[in-house]
């Protein structure tokens, strides 16, 4: 992995009123819909006339490109942008990137990240290039230490060419750090959230002596139940059942070797754990159900992996790349739900879910300069996925006839085992072809296995699914031209792919109101295809990035009630449900990241902005829906203005910040068994804005000592982002001290 960067990103952030907070978010939001997507987390602080433009990444093209230059809207976010905040997650870190949402799924400690619209499970979440996968419906939580990261790389939009066969949505690229300059370098740094009374602190010694780097760090944290405003949420500013806690450690060994240093391998090893609670909102609870809990208390990812790399072989061998890794998840999911069908019968079911995942592959790649013109790369990539799912369910289905109540107890166990294998091939050529124009076109095939292992249930074997097997090839095409000054223009076309999950595909799950869900070994592969075009301009004072794209998605999964022909086993009852390939969607919009360094003063304003629409066609045996209500807002972003100076001879900076969203709908197919009717439901969400302020800087030789202060949600507003996330945290301090020595 390249380690090359630049300075980076900032955000956005603004003075205002109470009284004039929300008209002012959306006056500049709709000025600024028509420039949404861009590259970069803006932040343009100039240094050495070097602006966030510049920041060399590898993720958009698997090659060293500036983000200026890069066909693929790419965002970067440096160490220096995620030392201004304190983060809990590093889902935090990236909220204001345009067409990023974040994601919780009501887990406040297991958070996953929503791009262009597209669910978490659509995104592809690398570390250090290697993939994390999660085989569950709602996608793969990023379980990495925020203090062990060196940069965030993020593309927006399809790019299951480069980077594997997740990434309808987009790619998260975490970088993580390698060892220090000096032979020896400790760092201590700690942070306290007023918002959920929580804390943080870690440790790291890193180092390079000769030819060795090191590193290793640990950290802890612990943060109790959310504080929020009083209103529709809670009565008491405190939402219950939102604590959670982590721990991590990780290591990294690297050596550089050859006689011109152009060769490096490393080590890197990581541990992370997690317990969460779960918020549920009560409010939405339908008939018969009467109570609901889920709680997560285990959700532990182990890893190792070994990467070589070297540079400049010869003249035609610009670059050899080879990882391997090995990693485990083990998770652990608890659900009570309580029914009351009807005054004489209660039922409460209790179910378990004890899950290990097992992930191992590598990837190689060549990057060859066959011709003056053109920059080549070839690669294969190899991974495995296995699911061992180990389920209980209890139910109690009580009578209340005349004293004593009589109670029936049902209990069933089962498990399942079962793995799905790819290897793929992929191939890039970047064709400077005339002057300051350069095509970079793509292609990759996979070919994917699925083998159900074994089930059982109640300790009787049960048949295997269908083993199955696709593959496909997905292409990409991307234009940029250079020739007006201090611009680039470009456009792109790219396609996105991704297999069912092990989950879908083989194992029955029973949750929310108690209902099964079935397996279906018959699905197929979601895709999707992109257009978009840009323009990204570095002129000194004033730095933008936008671009406008359009994405069609189909075959997407989604479960639906068992009516007839939805291919539900025979005996399923009515209020069980099944995975098909149903949807479909459209997704268009525009994203801007913009900033504006006024002439002669310390002042920056800037904006990031999505501009966006999401329509999905659902159809099936149970009928037939379009709709835009998909927990979208059609404006989202974040704007302000920053200063920076100094002050007593320090590094000073600040930051006065809105962000804002407009409202949401969602609508989805219930059944609600009460009067026996089924249908579409639609829940919604009204707009919002928080004023915000943030300062910070550093001091002592070489800036040993750096702190950030942060004032969220100033005018204490009751706000939740999305159906996806639970509400935001109201009036609150968060405050970090870094130290290195």
């Amino acid at each position: 992995m390249n380690d090359t960067t630049i300075p980076v990103g900032r955000k956005a952030r603004c003075p205002s009123g109470q009284a004039i907070l929300k008209a002012a978010a959306l006056a500049l939001l709709i000025s600024s819909a028509p420039a949404a997507i861009g590259t970069v987390h803006a932040q343009a602080l100039e240094k050495d006339g070097v602006t966030w433009l510049d920041t060399i990444t590898v993720v958009g093209t698997r090659t060293e490109t500036s983000v200026q230059d890069n066909p693929a809207s790419v965002t970067v976010v440096d160490q220096e942008e995620m030392e201004k905040k304190a983060p809990e997650s590093i889902a935090e870190m990236l909220r204001d990137v345009p067409g990023v949402q974040v994601v919780d799924s009501s887990a406040p400690g297991m958070k996953r990240l929503s791009i262009r619209g597209e669910s978490s499970r659509r995104v592809t979440i690398l570390v250090d290039g290697q993939e994390i996968t999660d085989h569950s419906t709602y996608g793969t939580p990023i379980l990495v230490d925020p203090s062990n990261v060196e940069r965030i790389e993020v593309v927006r939009g399809p790019s299951s060419v480069l980077h594997g066969a997740k990434a309808i949505g987009g790619v998260i690229n975490i970088v993580t750090k390698r060892g220090a300059d000096k032979p020896i370098q400790a760092e201590l740094g700690g942070s306290y959230y007023s918002g959920t009374a929580g804390w943080q602190g870690w440790a790291a010694v890193s180092g390079t002596v000769d030819n060795f780097d090191y590193r290793f760090s640990g950290s802890l944290d612990d943060h109790g139940d959310r504080r929020v405003p009083e209103g529709r949420y809670t009565s008491t500013g405190r939402l219950d059942n939102t604590s959670f806690n982590n721990d991590n450690l990780s290591a990294h060994l690297g050596y550089t070797f050859g006689e011109e240093g152009n060769h490096y391998i490393a080590l890197k090893a990581e541990q992370h754990r997690l317990s969460t609670e779960s918020w549920i909102d009560h409010s939405t609870l339908e008939y018969p159900v009467t109570d609901f809990n889920i709680d997560l208390p285990q959700r532990d990812l182990r890893k190792v992996g070994v990467y070589y790399d070297g540079t400049d072989i010869n003249d035609v061998v610009r670059k050899v790349h080879l990882d391997a890794y090995y990693q485990t998840v083990d998770r652990e999911f608890r659900n009570e739900v309580l029914m009351q069908p009807s005054p004489r019968v209660s039922v409460g079911v209790a179910s378990t879910s004890d899950d290990r995942i097992i992930n191992y592959g590598g990837t190689a790649q060549v990057d060859l300069q066959l011709h003056p013109d053109h920059y080549t790369i070839f690669g294969v990539q190899y991974l495995t996925d296995n699911l061992q799912a180990a389920k209980t369910s209890t139910m109690t289905t009580t009578l209340h006839l005349p004293p004593p109540p009589v109670a029936m107890v049902t209990p069933s166990w089962g498990f399942d085992d079962a793995s799905i294998h790819t290897v793929s091939g992929f191939a890039q050529n970047e064709w400077s072809f005339a002057d300051d124009f350069k095509l970079t076109t793509g292609a990759r095939y996979y070919y994917s296995r699925t083998v159900h292992d074994y089930s059982e249930v109640n300790s009787v074997a049960v048949p295997t699914r269908p083993n199955g097997s696709d593959g496909r090839f997905v292409t990409s095409a991307g234009l940029t031209y250079t020739g007006i000054e201090n611009t680039t223009l470009r456009t792109l076309y790219s396609e996105g792919y991704i297999t069912p999950t092990l989950l879908q595909l083989f194992t029955d799950t029973s949750a929310g109101s108690g209902e099964t869900t079935h397996a279906n070994a018959n699905l197929a592969p979601e895709t999707s295809r992109n257009v978009e075009i840009g323009a990204r301009y570095n002129a000194g004072d004033f730095t933008f990035d936008v671009a406008g794209f359009y994405t069609k998605a189909r075959n997407y999964i989604t479960s639906v009630p068992c009516t007839a022909g939805a291919g539900c086993p025979v005996g399923s009852l009515d209020n069980e449900r099944i995975y098909i390939n149903a949807d479909s969607a459209t997704s268009y919009g525009i994203e801007l990241a913009a900033e504006y360094a006024v002439p002669g003063t310390a002042f920056t304003p800037y904006v990031s902005a999505t501009w966006m629409r999401r329509q999905m066609e659902l159809t099936g045996s149970f009928g037939t829906m379009s709709t835009y209500n998909t927990n979208t807002p059609a404006l989202s972003g974040r704007f302000g203005v920053r200063w920076e100076g100094e002050v007593a001879n320090h590094a000073t900076w600040a930051d006065l910040f809105v962000r804002a969203a407009t409202g949401v709908e969602q609508t989805n197919w219930v059944i609600r068994r009460a009067p026996g009717v089924s249908g579409f439901v639609t829940n919604s969400l009204p707009g919002w804005a928080t004023l915000n302020f943030a300062f910070g800087g550093s001091f002592g030789d070489e800036d040993k000592y750096s702190y950030a202060v942060s004032f969220n949600n100033i005018l204490n507003k009751e706000y939740r982002p999305s159906l996806e996330e639970i509400p935001g945290v109201g009036r609150s301090i968060e405050a970090s001290l870094r130290m290195k020595f």
